[in-house]
């Protein structure tokens, strides 16, 4: 995806913050997540299935600058039983300056706990890694 940087996203030194990379970073991953699918939600009822996240780390190889755009590729690495390892890159001019690994859990909404990651999904996952989709 892109996303255009925005003057409210710099510290006091000039550089686009780090929690503007994590929206970068978000934004990447709920685009994903929008393409492998969601449970639709029942009209007149809560949708069941989300993700959250676990972990983040983010690694930041060079300054991004406003003005501009950066680009968000977005890959999951390993899929388990109720978790998934997305790894994203922040692209500016085709130079990559930071790299981020999620680890985001399947989560019952409802029961407000983690659940097994749905077969149809992880069909999908397992397609899209694969650039079959």
């Amino acid at each position: 995806i892109t996303d255009r940087l925005r003057y409210n996203d710099l510290d006091p030194v000039g550089h686009v913050n780090n929690n503007a990379v994590g929206q970068f970073v978000e934004n990447g991953r709920v685009r994903l997540f929008d393409e492998i699918g969601r449970d639709p939600a029942v009209p007149g009822q809560a949708m069941r299935l989300g993700w959250v996240v676990r972990r983040l780390e983010v690694d930041f190889i060079k300054e991004i600058r406003f003005p501009g755009d950066v680009e968000v590729g977005t890959r999951v690495v390993r899929i388990g039983t109720s978790s998934m390892i997305v790894r994203s890159g922040i692209f500016v001019e085709g130079d990559c300056a930071c790299t981020a690994t999620t680890v985001s859990v399947c989560f019952d909404m409802i029961g407000r706990t983690s659940m097994p990651i749905p077969e149809d999904i992880r069909a999908k996952v397992i397609r899209t890694s694969e650039g079959t989709d």
